[in-house]
């Protein structure tokens, strides 16, 4: 029983309190270099991942979302006339 215990919340974001634990790097930033304008991307850092973390998404996939909104749905293919095709999901 207690072998389960101890590798079952592995899969789970680790938190500080309410927010998740990657939200410590900006502040680690600020620490090191105190200054207000480390102090302001350390706590608008702080604030984009708690919204980042109420939409359920982590930050990478939040990353991603972005990345595809902002590329769109079609893409050029390489060759002498201009193509397009759909992107595809593996």
């Amino acid at each position: 029983m207690a072998g389960e215990v101890l590798w079952r919340d592995t899969g789970l974001t680790p938190k500080i309190f309410i927010l998740d634990a990657r939200a410590i790097f900006p502040v680690a930033i600020w620490l090191f270099h105190w200054t207000w304008w480390t102090g302001a991307i350390a706590i608008s850092g702080v604030a984009g991942l708690y919204l980042v973390q109420r939409t359920g998404m982590s930050p990478m996939a939040c990353l991603r979302s972005i990345r595809v909104h902002l590329l769109g749905t079609r893409r050029e293919t390489r060759q002498t006339e201009i193509q397009w095709r759909r992107r595809c999901r593996w």
